[in-house]
Protein backbone atom coordinates (compact mmCIF):
# COMPACT_ATOMS: atom_id res chain seq x y z
CA UNK A 1 0.00 0.00 0.00
CA UNK A 2 1.90 3.33 -1.25
CA UNK A 3 -0.72 6.09 -1.55
CA UNK A 4 -2.09 8.29 0.72
CA UNK A 5 -5.77 8.13 0.40
CA UNK A 6 -8.81 9.84 2.23
CA UNK A 7 -6.41 10.24 4.83
CA UNK A 8 -4.84 12.44 3.69
CA UNK A 9 -7.56 14.43 2.33
CA UNK A 10 -8.96 14.62 5.86
CA UNK A 11 -5.72 15.88 7.43
CA UNK A 12 -5.61 18.51 4.48
CA UNK A 13 -8.96 20.03 5.98
CA UNK A 14 -7.83 20.02 9.01
CA UNK A 15 -5.22 21.91 8.28
CA UNK A 16 -7.34 24.94 7.51
CA UNK A 17 -8.35 24.73 10.87
CA UNK A 18 -5.27 25.15 12.44
CA UNK A 19 -5.71 26.87 16.09
CA UNK A 20 -2.55 26.44 17.73
CA UNK A 21 1.70 25.62 17.00
CA UNK A 22 3.36 23.25 19.45
CA UNK A 23 6.84 23.84 19.56
CA UNK A 24 9.01 21.07 21.24
CA UNK A 25 12.64 19.72 22.01
CA UNK A 26 13.68 16.46 22.59
CA UNK A 27 16.51 15.23 24.66
CA UNK A 28 18.37 12.47 26.13
CA UNK A 29 19.14 11.63 30.05
CA UNK A 30 22.32 13.68 29.41
CA UNK A 31 20.27 16.89 28.69
CA UNK A 32 21.56 16.99 25.12
CA UNK A 33 19.22 17.56 22.11
CA UNK A 34 18.69 14.27 20.17
CA UNK A 35 16.26 13.39 17.05
CA UNK A 36 13.23 11.54 17.77
CA UNK A 37 9.61 10.57 16.65
CA UNK A 38 6.55 12.14 17.45
CA UNK A 39 3.17 11.21 17.06
CA UNK A 40 0.00 13.10 17.74
CA UNK A 41 -3.25 11.44 18.08
CA UNK A 42 -6.95 11.84 18.79
CA UNK A 43 -10.05 9.82 18.29
CA UNK A 44 -9.92 10.75 14.91
CA UNK A 45 -6.87 11.81 14.26
CA UNK A 46 -3.21 10.83 13.58
CA UNK A 47 -0.11 12.44 12.75
CA UNK A 48 3.55 11.05 12.47
CA UNK A 49 6.56 13.44 11.90
CA UNK A 50 10.31 13.20 13.91
CA UNK A 51 12.37 16.49 14.96
CA UNK A 52 15.32 18.20 12.82
CA UNK A 53 18.54 16.69 13.16
CA UNK A 54 19.15 19.19 16.00
CA UNK A 55 15.67 17.69 18.19
CA UNK A 56 13.29 20.56 17.43
CA UNK A 57 9.59 19.53 16.32
CA UNK A 58 7.11 22.14 15.25
CA UNK A 59 3.50 20.57 14.84
CA UNK A 60 0.25 22.80 13.83
CA UNK A 61 -3.02 21.77 15.53
CA UNK A 62 -6.80 22.22 14.60
CA UNK A 63 -8.49 23.04 18.08
CA UNK A 64 -8.61 19.78 19.97
CA UNK A 65 -7.17 17.35 22.91
CA UNK A 66 -4.79 15.31 21.62
CA UNK A 67 -2.23 13.40 23.24
CA UNK A 68 1.25 13.70 22.26
CA UNK A 69 3.70 10.54 22.04
CA UNK A 70 8.03 11.03 21.88
CA UNK A 71 10.05 7.80 21.07
CA UNK A 72 12.97 6.62 19.70
CA UNK A 73 13.16 2.96 19.10
CA UNK A 74 13.11 0.18 21.37
CA UNK A 75 16.24 1.24 23.46
CA UNK A 76 14.18 4.34 25.27
CA UNK A 77 11.36 4.83 26.81
CA UNK A 78 8.14 6.08 25.49
CA UNK A 79 6.73 9.75 26.71
CA UNK A 80 3.42 10.58 26.33
CA UNK A 81 1.79 14.24 27.17
CA UNK A 82 -1.69 15.25 27.31
CA UNK A 83 -2.40 18.46 24.84
CA UNK A 84 -5.27 21.28 24.78
CA UNK A 85 -5.09 23.41 21.97
CA UNK A 86 -7.34 25.89 22.15
CA UNK A 87 -7.61 29.28 19.16
CA UNK A 88 -3.99 30.89 18.69
CA UNK A 89 -2.07 28.98 21.44
CA UNK A 90 1.57 28.69 21.27
CA UNK A 91 3.05 26.07 23.23
CA UNK A 92 6.65 24.85 24.04
CA UNK A 93 7.81 21.62 25.66
CA UNK A 94 10.41 19.70 26.19
CA UNK A 95 10.69 16.34 26.57
CA UNK A 96 13.32 13.97 28.09
CA UNK A 97 14.10 10.36 26.91
CA UNK A 98 15.67 8.13 29.27
CA UNK A 99 17.09 4.77 27.88
CA UNK A 100 15.72 1.70 29.25
CA UNK A 101 18.69 -0.53 27.83
CA UNK A 102 22.25 0.31 26.54
CA UNK A 103 22.45 -2.04 23.73
CA UNK A 104 25.49 -0.25 22.22
CA UNK A 105 27.71 -1.15 25.22
CA UNK A 106 26.87 -4.67 25.05
CA UNK A 107 27.25 -4.89 21.30
CA UNK A 108 23.95 -4.85 20.31
CA UNK A 109 23.03 -2.56 17.30
CA UNK A 110 19.34 -2.33 15.52
CA UNK A 111 18.93 -1.75 11.69
CA UNK A 112 17.07 -1.92 8.76
CA UNK A 113 17.37 -3.74 5.47
CA UNK A 114 14.74 -2.49 3.47
CA UNK A 115 14.09 1.23 2.79
CA UNK A 116 12.94 3.12 -0.33
CA UNK A 117 13.58 6.71 -1.09
CA UNK A 118 11.81 9.01 -4.00
CA UNK A 119 14.86 7.23 -6.16
CA UNK A 120 11.95 4.28 -6.90
CA UNK A 121 8.99 3.81 -5.29
CA UNK A 122 9.18 5.74 -1.95
CA UNK A 123 7.76 8.81 -0.72
CA UNK A 124 10.59 10.79 0.81
CA UNK A 125 14.14 11.78 -0.31
CA UNK A 126 17.16 10.23 0.70
CA UNK A 127 18.01 13.06 3.99
CA UNK A 128 14.52 12.87 5.49
CA UNK A 129 14.34 8.76 5.43
CA UNK A 130 18.17 8.63 7.15
CA UNK A 131 16.52 11.46 9.68
CA UNK A 132 13.74 8.73 9.96
CA UNK A 133 15.72 6.18 10.96
CA UNK A 134 18.08 8.03 13.45
CA UNK A 135 14.97 9.18 14.82
CA UNK A 136 13.83 5.90 15.57
CA UNK A 137 17.05 4.78 16.80
CA UNK A 138 18.12 2.72 14.56
CA UNK A 139 22.19 2.01 14.15
CA UNK A 140 22.46 0.86 10.69
CA UNK A 141 20.38 1.60 7.69
CA UNK A 142 20.53 -0.38 4.25
CA UNK A 143 19.00 1.83 0.52
CA UNK A 144 17.51 -0.57 -1.02
CA UNK A 145 15.25 0.93 -3.93
CA UNK A 146 14.11 -1.18 -6.94
CA UNK A 147 16.55 -1.68 -9.59
CA UNK A 148 18.36 1.49 -8.80
CA UNK A 149 21.42 2.78 -6.78
CA UNK A 150 21.23 6.33 -7.93
CA UNK A 151 20.76 7.41 -4.69
CA UNK A 152 24.08 5.88 -3.57
CA UNK A 153 26.61 8.64 -3.45
CA UNK A 154 23.52 10.84 -1.15
CA UNK A 155 22.87 8.02 1.09
CA UNK A 156 26.55 6.78 1.65
CA UNK A 157 27.31 10.81 2.49
CA UNK A 158 24.82 10.63 5.28
CA UNK A 159 27.01 8.32 7.64
CA UNK A 160 28.45 11.28 9.64
CA UNK A 161 24.82 11.64 10.85
CA UNK A 162 25.42 9.32 13.61
CA UNK A 163 24.08 6.02 11.62
CA UNK A 164 26.06 3.63 9.03
CA UNK A 165 24.21 3.97 6.01
CA UNK A 166 25.39 1.07 3.86
CA UNK A 167 24.17 0.30 -0.18
CA UNK A 168 21.81 -2.51 -1.22
CA UNK A 169 19.26 -2.67 -4.31
CA UNK A 170 15.64 -4.47 -4.07
CA UNK A 171 16.57 -6.38 -7.36
CA UNK A 172 12.83 -7.13 -8.47
CA UNK A 173 11.95 -9.21 -11.28
CA UNK A 174 8.54 -11.36 -12.27
CA UNK A 175 9.44 -14.12 -9.88
CA UNK A 176 10.14 -12.57 -7.24
CA UNK A 177 12.39 -9.78 -5.12
CA UNK A 178 15.30 -10.10 -3.23
CA UNK A 179 17.71 -7.56 -1.66
CA UNK A 180 21.52 -7.32 -2.40
CA UNK A 181 22.42 -5.94 0.45
CA UNK A 182 26.18 -4.38 0.62
CA UNK A 183 27.13 -4.04 -2.85
CA UNK A 184 29.34 -1.38 -4.53
CA UNK A 185 27.07 -0.79 -7.89
CA UNK A 186 23.95 -1.69 -9.68
CA UNK A 187 23.15 -5.38 -10.08
CA UNK A 188 21.88 -6.14 -12.93
CA UNK A 189 18.56 -7.96 -12.68
CA UNK A 190 17.41 -9.14 -16.56
CA UNK A 191 16.80 -11.80 -17.86
CA UNK A 192 15.47 -13.15 -14.81
CA UNK A 193 13.46 -16.15 -16.08
CA UNK A 194 15.72 -19.26 -14.93
CA UNK A 195 16.98 -20.37 -12.29
CA UNK A 196 20.63 -20.22 -14.45
CA UNK A 197 19.60 -16.51 -14.27
CA UNK A 198 19.31 -16.43 -10.85
CA UNK A 199 22.46 -18.16 -10.35
CA UNK A 200 23.81 -15.45 -12.44
CA UNK A 201 22.44 -12.62 -10.06
CA UNK A 202 23.58 -14.22 -6.98
CA UNK A 203 26.96 -14.14 -8.24
CA UNK A 204 27.14 -10.57 -9.22
CA UNK A 205 25.86 -9.88 -5.56
CA UNK A 206 28.45 -12.19 -3.98
CA UNK A 207 31.36 -10.71 -6.11
CA UNK A 208 30.68 -7.21 -4.88
CA UNK A 209 31.16 -8.50 -1.21
CA UNK A 210 27.59 -8.80 -0.82
CA UNK A 211 24.51 -11.24 0.40
CA UNK A 212 21.48 -11.95 -0.69
CA UNK A 213 18.38 -11.44 1.12
CA UNK A 214 15.03 -12.97 -0.13
CA UNK A 215 12.47 -10.40 0.32
CA UNK A 216 8.91 -11.18 1.17
CA UNK A 217 9.02 -14.65 -0.52
CA UNK A 218 5.31 -15.38 1.03
CA UNK A 219 4.04 -11.92 -0.41
CA UNK A 220 0.64 -12.72 -1.81
CA UNK A 221 0.84 -9.67 -4.06
CA UNK A 222 4.85 -10.67 -4.44
CA UNK A 223 5.74 -14.03 -3.84
CA UNK A 224 8.88 -15.39 -4.44
CA UNK A 225 8.61 -17.91 -7.42
CA UNK A 226 10.90 -21.01 -6.86
CA UNK A 227 13.17 -20.70 -3.58
CA UNK A 228 16.16 -22.42 -3.99
CA UNK A 229 17.49 -22.89 -0.18
CA UNK A 230 21.63 -23.57 -1.46
CA UNK A 231 21.11 -20.58 -3.05
CA UNK A 232 20.54 -17.25 -0.50
CA UNK A 233 22.28 -15.95 2.63
CA UNK A 234 19.14 -14.51 4.22
CA UNK A 235 15.59 -15.01 4.34
CA UNK A 236 13.23 -12.18 5.17
CA UNK A 237 10.38 -13.97 7.29
CA UNK A 238 9.15 -10.59 8.90
CA UNK A 239 8.84 -7.82 6.22
CA UNK A 240 6.55 -4.56 8.08
CA UNK A 241 4.48 -4.45 5.10
CA UNK A 242 2.04 -6.91 6.24
CA UNK A 243 1.28 -7.59 10.51
CA UNK A 244 2.88 -10.40 11.78
CA UNK A 245 1.52 -13.78 13.95
CA UNK A 246 -1.37 -13.36 10.56
CA UNK A 247 -1.79 -16.39 8.04
CA UNK A 248 -2.51 -15.53 4.87
CA UNK A 249 -0.30 -12.26 4.73
CA UNK A 250 2.88 -13.63 3.72
CA UNK A 251 4.83 -13.48 7.26
CA UNK A 252 3.79 -16.63 9.37
CA UNK A 253 4.38 -18.59 6.06
CA UNK A 254 7.88 -17.41 5.76
CA UNK A 255 8.29 -18.37 9.31
CA UNK A 256 7.26 -21.71 8.73
CA UNK A 257 9.35 -22.37 5.25
CA UNK A 258 12.55 -21.05 7.61
CA UNK A 259 11.46 -23.36 9.91
CA UNK A 260 11.48 -26.33 7.82
CA UNK A 261 14.85 -25.23 6.05
CA UNK A 262 16.11 -24.99 9.80
CA UNK A 263 15.03 -29.23 10.39
CA UNK A 264 16.88 -29.85 7.05
CA UNK A 265 19.88 -28.86 8.38
CA UNK A 266 19.83 -25.58 6.55
CA UNK A 267 21.68 -22.75 8.58
CA UNK A 268 19.70 -19.76 6.79
CA UNK A 269 19.47 -17.18 9.59
CA UNK A 270 15.79 -14.82 9.28
CA UNK A 271 15.75 -10.93 9.30
CA UNK A 272 13.41 -8.66 10.18
CA UNK A 273 12.68 -4.96 7.96
CA UNK A 274 9.98 -2.58 7.96
CA UNK A 275 9.76 -2.12 4.02
CA UNK A 276 9.00 1.19 4.24
CA UNK A 277 8.21 3.70 1.62
CA UNK A 278 7.03 6.44 3.46
CA UNK A 279 8.46 7.50 6.54
CA UNK A 280 5.27 9.38 7.69
CA UNK A 281 3.23 6.03 7.69
CA UNK A 282 0.13 7.94 6.17
CA UNK A 283 -2.09 4.70 5.72
CA UNK A 284 -2.20 4.44 9.89
CA UNK A 285 -5.07 6.53 9.50
CA UNK A 286 -7.03 3.73 8.24
CA UNK A 287 -6.80 2.76 11.41
CA UNK A 288 -9.14 5.46 12.26
CA UNK A 289 -11.83 5.15 9.65
CA UNK A 290 -15.26 3.20 9.53
CA UNK A 291 -14.28 -0.30 7.98
CA UNK A 292 -16.48 0.39 5.32
CA UNK A 293 -14.14 3.63 3.69
CA UNK A 294 -11.29 1.58 4.45
CA UNK A 295 -12.44 -1.27 1.95
CA UNK A 296 -13.76 1.86 -0.59
CA UNK A 297 -10.13 3.02 -0.25
CA UNK A 298 -8.23 -0.31 -0.87
CA UNK A 299 -10.46 -2.01 -4.01
CA UNK A 300 -8.34 0.02 -6.29
CA UNK A 301 -4.80 -0.97 -4.38
CA UNK A 302 -5.41 -4.71 -3.91
CA UNK A 303 -8.52 -5.48 -6.28
CA UNK A 304 -8.33 -8.89 -4.95
CA UNK A 305 -12.15 -9.80 -3.14
CA UNK A 306 -10.79 -12.66 -0.99
CA UNK A 307 -8.57 -10.64 0.16
CA UNK A 308 -10.35 -7.80 1.19
CA UNK A 309 -13.09 -10.16 2.67
CA UNK A 310 -10.25 -11.19 4.83
CA UNK A 311 -9.44 -8.05 5.98
CA UNK A 312 -13.29 -7.21 7.07
CA UNK A 313 -13.24 -10.39 9.10
CA UNK A 314 -10.07 -9.71 10.56
CA UNK A 315 -10.49 -5.94 10.80
CA UNK A 316 -9.67 -5.91 14.97
CA UNK A 317 -5.80 -6.87 13.93
CA UNK A 318 -5.75 -4.40 10.60
CA UNK A 319 -6.66 -1.58 12.85
CA UNK A 320 -4.08 -2.32 15.82
CA UNK A 321 -1.03 -3.17 12.97
CA UNK A 322 -1.34 0.25 11.34
CA UNK A 323 -1.90 2.42 14.09
CA UNK A 324 1.08 0.88 14.90
CA UNK A 325 2.84 2.67 12.92
CA UNK A 326 4.57 1.57 9.59
CA UNK A 327 7.70 3.34 10.11
CA UNK A 328 11.42 2.80 9.19
CA UNK A 329 12.48 0.12 11.89
CA UNK A 330 8.86 -1.49 12.43
CA UNK A 331 10.05 -4.25 12.60
CA UNK A 332 13.71 -4.13 13.00
CA UNK A 333 17.13 -6.85 13.17
CA UNK A 334 19.71 -6.45 15.63
CA UNK A 335 23.16 -7.34 15.09
CA UNK A 336 26.10 -8.14 17.54
CA UNK A 337 28.98 -6.69 16.51
CA UNK A 338 32.08 -6.15 18.32
CA UNK A 339 32.51 -2.66 16.03
CA UNK A 340 29.73 -1.24 13.72
CA UNK A 341 31.71 -1.19 10.01
CA UNK A 342 29.17 -2.62 7.18
CA UNK A 343 31.80 -6.10 6.61
CA UNK A 344 30.97 -6.76 10.44
CA UNK A 345 27.11 -5.60 9.93
CA UNK A 346 27.05 -8.12 6.81
CA UNK A 347 28.90 -10.85 8.80
CA UNK A 348 26.64 -10.87 11.90
CA UNK A 349 23.60 -11.13 9.43
CA UNK A 350 25.00 -13.86 7.86
CA UNK A 351 25.80 -15.82 10.47
CA UNK A 352 22.39 -15.50 12.47
CA UNK A 353 23.70 -13.45 15.18
CA UNK A 354 20.29 -11.23 15.63
CA UNK A 355 17.31 -10.89 17.02
CA UNK A 356 14.46 -9.42 15.49
CA UNK A 357 11.33 -7.13 17.24
CA UNK A 358 8.84 -4.14 16.72
CA UNK A 359 9.35 -3.11 20.57
CA UNK A 360 10.76 -5.82 22.61
CA UNK A 361 14.35 -6.23 23.57
CA UNK A 362 14.74 -10.07 23.51
CA UNK A 363 18.23 -11.32 24.61
CA UNK A 364 19.00 -15.10 24.97
CA UNK A 365 21.68 -17.67 25.25
CA UNK A 366 21.90 -21.21 26.06
CA UNK A 367 24.83 -22.22 28.18
CA UNK A 368 26.51 -18.74 27.26
CA UNK A 369 26.15 -19.01 23.65
CA UNK A 370 23.84 -16.87 21.98
CA UNK A 371 22.03 -16.55 18.38
CA UNK A 372 23.93 -17.89 15.29
CA UNK A 373 26.51 -19.83 17.45
CA UNK A 374 26.69 -23.48 18.45
CA UNK A 375 26.09 -25.01 21.95
CA UNK A 376 28.60 -27.37 22.75
CA UNK A 377 27.05 -30.75 23.69
CA UNK A 378 26.36 -31.33 26.97
CA UNK A 379 23.24 -33.53 28.88
CA UNK A 380 22.34 -30.34 30.99
CA UNK A 381 21.21 -27.03 28.71
CA UNK A 382 20.62 -23.76 30.64
CA UNK A 383 18.34 -21.51 28.13
CA UNK A 384 18.97 -17.77 29.88
CA UNK A 385 15.95 -15.43 28.43
CA UNK A 386 16.44 -11.14 29.57
CA UNK A 387 13.58 -9.40 28.07
CA UNK A 388 13.32 -5.23 28.62
CA UNK A 389 10.59 -3.77 26.70
CA UNK A 390 8.91 0.21 26.45
CA UNK A 391 5.31 -1.76 25.78
CA UNK A 392 4.37 -4.54 27.60
CA UNK A 393 4.86 -7.80 27.13
CA UNK A 394 2.57 -10.76 28.48
CA UNK A 395 3.45 -13.92 26.65
CA UNK A 396 7.07 -16.13 26.38
CA UNK A 397 7.30 -18.63 23.98
CA UNK A 398 10.16 -21.59 23.28
CA UNK A 399 11.04 -23.09 19.93
CA UNK A 400 12.69 -26.33 19.77
CA UNK A 401 12.79 -28.07 16.37
CA UNK A 402 9.98 -26.51 15.26
CA UNK A 403 7.64 -27.26 18.04
CA UNK A 404 6.75 -25.37 21.33
CA UNK A 405 8.80 -26.58 24.36
CA UNK A 406 7.50 -23.59 27.09
CA UNK A 407 4.62 -21.13 26.84
CA UNK A 408 4.85 -19.17 29.22
CA UNK A 409 1.71 -16.50 29.69
CA UNK A 410 2.05 -13.54 32.81
CA UNK A 411 0.12 -10.04 33.12
CA UNK A 412 1.60 -7.17 31.02
CA UNK A 413 5.25 -6.30 32.31
CA UNK A 414 8.18 -4.12 30.94
CA UNK A 415 11.01 -6.93 32.36
CA UNK A 416 11.58 -10.43 32.19
CA UNK A 417 14.61 -12.68 33.58
CA UNK A 418 14.05 -16.60 33.28
CA UNK A 419 16.08 -19.67 33.46
CA UNK A 420 14.90 -23.01 31.32
CA UNK A 421 16.31 -26.23 31.27
CA UNK A 422 16.68 -26.97 27.57
CA UNK A 423 16.54 -31.13 26.36
CA UNK A 424 18.92 -31.48 23.24
CA UNK A 425 16.58 -34.22 22.28
CA UNK A 426 13.53 -32.09 21.61
CA UNK A 427 15.72 -30.58 18.61
CA UNK A 428 19.03 -29.43 17.08
CA UNK A 429 17.95 -25.65 17.07
CA UNK A 430 15.95 -23.17 19.38
CA UNK A 431 14.15 -20.08 19.22
CA UNK A 432 12.81 -17.98 21.63
CA UNK A 433 9.60 -15.47 21.13
CA UNK A 434 8.01 -13.10 23.44
CA UNK A 435 4.83 -10.93 22.38
CA UNK A 436 2.43 -7.74 24.14
CA UNK A 437 -0.66 -6.45 22.45
CA UNK A 438 -0.84 -7.15 18.82
CA UNK A 439 1.20 -6.64 17.26
CA UNK A 440 4.06 -5.94 20.02
CA UNK A 441 6.44 -9.28 18.87
CA UNK A 442 9.98 -9.66 18.93
CA UNK A 443 11.65 -13.44 18.23
CA UNK A 444 15.42 -14.51 17.90
CA UNK A 445 17.37 -16.43 14.81
CA UNK A 446 18.45 -19.82 15.80
CA UNK A 447 20.85 -21.15 18.95
CA UNK A 448 21.86 -24.53 17.19
CA UNK A 449 22.03 -27.15 20.11
CA UNK A 450 24.50 -29.93 18.47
Amino acid sequence: MRRVFTASLIFSLAILLIAGKIVGYVTDEYGSLTTACVRVKSEAFLKTTYTDWNGKFEIELPRGVYELEVSKGPEYERMTIDLKVEKDDQKEIWVELKRIVDLRRMGWFGGDAHLHTTYSDGRQGVEQVVLACSAVGLSWAFLTDHNTVMGKNEWLSLSNRGILTILGQEVTTKRGHLNALGIKELVEWEPADTDEDFERIFSKIRSQGGLVMIAHPFDPKNPFEKLHAQDFDLIEIWNGGAPPLVRRMGNVEAVEYWYSLLNKGKRIPGIANSDCHDVFSSYSMLGLLPIETVVQMLQEEIGDQEMLGYIVENEEWMRKWVLYGLLPGTPRTYVRVEELTPENVLESLKNGRSFMTNGPILLVDVNGMGPGEVVPASDRLQLNITVASNVPVNSLRVIQGGKTVYLLNFPDRHSLKCTLEVDPKDGDWLIVEVSGEFPVYALTNPVYLR
